[in-house]
Protein backbone atom coordinates (compact mmCIF):
# COMPACT_ATOMS: atom_id res chain seq x y z
CA UNK A 1 0.00 0.00 0.00
CA UNK A 2 2.48 1.86 0.66
CA UNK A 3 4.48 1.65 -2.90
CA UNK A 4 1.38 2.57 -4.31
CA UNK A 5 1.19 5.83 -2.49
CA UNK A 6 4.41 6.76 -3.22
CA UNK A 7 3.79 5.97 -6.79
CA UNK A 8 0.58 8.01 -7.00
CA UNK A 9 2.60 10.90 -5.52
CA UNK A 10 5.50 10.72 -8.02
CA UNK A 11 2.74 9.99 -10.98
CA UNK A 12 0.57 13.19 -9.42
CA UNK A 13 4.20 15.37 -9.53
CA UNK A 14 4.84 14.53 -13.01
CA UNK A 15 1.56 14.48 -14.29
CA UNK A 16 1.45 18.62 -13.03
CA UNK A 17 4.82 19.03 -14.66
CA UNK A 18 3.30 17.32 -17.59
CA UNK A 19 0.41 19.12 -17.59
CA UNK A 20 2.36 22.32 -17.39
CA UNK A 21 4.45 21.82 -19.94
CA UNK A 22 1.58 21.04 -22.19
CA UNK A 23 -0.05 24.30 -21.57
CA UNK A 24 3.12 26.32 -22.22
CA UNK A 25 3.70 24.52 -25.33
CA UNK A 26 -0.10 25.38 -26.54
CA UNK A 27 0.40 28.86 -25.26
CA UNK A 28 4.03 29.28 -27.63
CA UNK A 29 1.82 27.38 -30.50
CA UNK A 30 -0.94 30.07 -30.24
CA UNK A 31 1.41 32.64 -29.75
CA UNK A 32 3.13 31.47 -32.70
CA UNK A 33 0.52 31.16 -35.13
CA UNK A 34 -1.06 35.27 -33.73
CA UNK A 35 2.53 36.18 -34.90
CA UNK A 36 2.69 34.82 -37.98
CA UNK A 37 -1.12 36.63 -39.10
CA UNK A 38 -0.12 39.97 -37.80
CA UNK A 39 1.56 40.63 -41.30
CA UNK A 40 -1.75 39.01 -42.59
CA UNK A 41 -4.10 41.01 -40.51
CA UNK A 42 -2.14 43.83 -42.04
CA UNK A 43 -2.61 42.95 -45.24
CA UNK A 44 -6.76 42.70 -44.49
CA UNK A 45 -6.77 45.86 -42.77
CA UNK A 46 -5.65 47.73 -45.82
CA UNK A 47 -7.53 45.94 -48.35
CA UNK A 48 -10.52 47.36 -46.19
CA UNK A 49 -9.50 51.04 -45.90
CA UNK A 50 -9.16 50.60 -49.40
CA UNK A 51 -12.31 48.53 -50.00
CA UNK A 52 -13.89 51.41 -47.54
CA UNK A 53 -13.16 54.19 -49.80
CA UNK A 54 -15.13 52.67 -52.63
CA UNK A 55 -18.09 52.14 -50.68
CA UNK A 56 -17.99 55.42 -49.63
CA UNK A 57 -18.38 56.83 -52.87
CA UNK A 58 -22.15 57.44 -53.95
CA UNK A 59 -23.15 54.81 -56.57
CA UNK A 60 -25.25 56.69 -59.84
CA UNK A 61 -28.82 56.13 -59.24
CA UNK A 62 -30.84 53.66 -60.67
CA UNK A 63 -32.85 56.34 -62.99
CA UNK A 64 -29.78 57.80 -64.26
CA UNK A 65 -28.17 54.07 -65.42
CA UNK A 66 -31.73 53.50 -67.10
CA UNK A 67 -31.35 56.83 -68.78
CA UNK A 68 -28.16 56.36 -70.43
CA UNK A 69 -29.14 52.82 -70.93
CA UNK A 70 -32.02 53.55 -73.01
CA UNK A 71 -30.39 56.75 -74.67
CA UNK A 72 -27.77 54.26 -75.69
CA UNK A 73 -30.04 51.71 -77.33
CA UNK A 74 -32.35 54.89 -78.73
CA UNK A 75 -29.26 55.86 -80.52
CA UNK A 76 -28.08 52.56 -82.31
CA UNK A 77 -29.44 51.84 -85.86
CA UNK A 78 -30.28 48.67 -86.79
CA UNK A 79 -27.36 47.27 -89.23
CA UNK A 80 -28.21 44.29 -91.24
CA UNK A 81 -25.14 42.97 -92.89
CA UNK A 82 -21.39 43.00 -92.59
CA UNK A 83 -20.72 44.87 -95.81
CA UNK A 84 -22.16 48.43 -92.89
CA UNK A 85 -20.13 47.16 -90.93
CA UNK A 86 -17.07 46.77 -92.96
CA UNK A 87 -17.99 50.79 -94.31
CA UNK A 88 -18.11 51.87 -90.63
CA UNK A 89 -14.82 50.71 -89.92
CA UNK A 90 -13.23 51.91 -93.62
CA UNK A 91 -14.87 55.42 -92.30
CA UNK A 92 -13.24 55.47 -89.21
CA UNK A 93 -9.97 54.11 -90.80
CA UNK A 94 -10.21 56.85 -93.55
CA UNK A 95 -10.82 59.93 -90.49
CA UNK A 96 -7.97 58.66 -89.00
CA UNK A 97 -5.61 59.53 -92.35
CA UNK A 98 -5.18 55.44 -93.84
CA UNK A 99 -5.12 55.40 -97.78
CA UNK A 100 -7.88 52.70 -97.97
CA UNK A 101 -7.42 52.71 -101.48
CA UNK A 102 -4.26 50.83 -101.67
CA UNK A 103 -4.72 47.61 -99.92
CA UNK A 104 -3.73 49.06 -96.27
CA UNK A 105 -7.15 47.85 -94.33
CA UNK A 106 -7.83 44.60 -95.16
CA UNK A 107 -11.18 43.93 -93.28
CA UNK A 108 -12.22 40.02 -93.62
CA UNK A 109 -15.93 39.10 -93.53
CA UNK A 110 -17.48 39.15 -90.19
CA UNK A 111 -18.89 36.31 -87.93
CA UNK A 112 -22.09 37.50 -87.23
CA UNK A 113 -24.24 36.35 -83.91
CA UNK A 114 -27.10 37.88 -81.18
CA UNK A 115 -26.36 38.31 -77.63
CA UNK A 116 -28.61 39.59 -75.04
CA UNK A 117 -27.16 42.25 -72.77
CA UNK A 118 -29.30 43.33 -70.07
CA UNK A 119 -32.51 43.76 -71.60
CA UNK A 120 -31.81 44.19 -75.29
CA UNK A 121 -30.64 42.12 -78.20
CA UNK A 122 -27.52 42.41 -80.15
CA UNK A 123 -26.20 41.99 -83.38
CA UNK A 124 -22.59 40.84 -83.10
CA UNK A 125 -20.53 41.63 -86.17
CA UNK A 126 -16.58 39.68 -84.95
CA UNK A 127 -14.12 40.57 -86.79
CA UNK A 128 -10.84 38.81 -87.01
CA UNK A 129 -7.70 39.86 -88.48
CA UNK A 130 -7.98 42.85 -89.20
CA UNK A 131 -5.10 44.29 -91.12
CA UNK A 132 -4.38 47.93 -91.28
CA UNK A 133 -1.09 49.98 -92.25
CA UNK A 134 0.25 53.29 -92.93
CA UNK A 135 1.98 56.24 -90.99
CA UNK A 136 2.87 55.85 -87.46
CA UNK A 137 0.35 58.44 -86.20
CA UNK A 138 -2.34 57.57 -88.34
CA UNK A 139 -2.02 53.39 -87.35
CA UNK A 140 -2.19 54.87 -83.57
CA UNK A 141 -5.19 56.96 -84.31
CA UNK A 142 -7.14 54.20 -85.68
CA UNK A 143 -6.79 51.79 -83.00
CA UNK A 144 -7.24 54.24 -80.46
CA UNK A 145 -10.49 55.62 -82.09
CA UNK A 146 -11.75 51.83 -81.82
CA UNK A 147 -9.97 51.16 -78.01
CA UNK A 148 -11.82 54.44 -76.87
CA UNK A 149 -14.84 53.40 -78.63
CA UNK A 150 -15.44 56.78 -80.56
CA UNK A 151 -18.03 55.53 -82.64
CA UNK A 152 -18.89 57.61 -86.41
CA UNK A 153 -21.64 60.13 -86.00
CA UNK A 154 -24.30 57.89 -87.06
CA UNK A 155 -23.86 55.99 -83.93
CA UNK A 156 -24.64 52.42 -85.59
CA UNK A 157 -22.80 50.66 -83.74
CA UNK A 158 -20.74 50.16 -80.08
CA UNK A 159 -17.37 48.50 -79.67
CA UNK A 160 -17.13 45.70 -77.52
CA UNK A 161 -13.17 44.64 -77.68
CA UNK A 162 -10.29 45.39 -79.61
CA UNK A 163 -7.48 43.11 -79.37
CA UNK A 164 -4.20 43.89 -81.26
CA UNK A 165 -2.78 40.44 -81.98
CA UNK A 166 0.38 41.92 -83.27
CA UNK A 167 2.10 45.43 -84.31
CA UNK A 168 4.93 46.14 -85.99
CA UNK A 169 6.66 49.72 -85.96
CA UNK A 170 9.42 50.52 -89.15
CA UNK A 171 11.96 53.70 -88.07
CA UNK A 172 14.12 55.73 -90.23
CA UNK A 173 17.47 57.88 -89.93
CA UNK A 174 19.66 58.37 -86.77
CA UNK A 175 17.30 59.13 -84.39
CA UNK A 176 14.47 56.13 -85.34
CA UNK A 177 11.04 58.31 -85.72
CA UNK A 178 8.49 55.97 -86.21
CA UNK A 179 7.55 56.40 -89.99
CA UNK A 180 5.45 53.34 -90.28
CA UNK A 181 2.96 50.87 -88.68
CA UNK A 182 1.29 47.63 -89.57
CA UNK A 183 -1.01 46.15 -86.63
CA UNK A 184 -3.15 43.31 -87.05
CA UNK A 185 -6.74 43.94 -84.70
CA UNK A 186 -9.70 41.91 -83.76
CA UNK A 187 -12.79 43.91 -83.53
CA UNK A 188 -16.23 43.00 -82.02
CA UNK A 189 -18.76 45.74 -82.96
CA UNK A 190 -22.32 45.59 -81.52
CA UNK A 191 -25.20 46.66 -83.44
CA UNK A 192 -28.94 46.93 -81.90
CA UNK A 193 -31.62 44.64 -83.30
Amino acid sequence: MEVIKNLLIRFRQSGVLLFIGFLLIIYIAFGFVYWQQSSQQKDLEEQNAKISLIVAKPLGGKEKLQEDYAKVNSALAEVTDDAEAIEILVGIAEKSGIDTDNDNLIVPSAAVREEKVGGGTYRVFSFKNVSVQGSYDSVMAFISDLDLGETPETKTMVLKRVTINQIEIKGEGEEETRTEAKATLDVDLYTKL
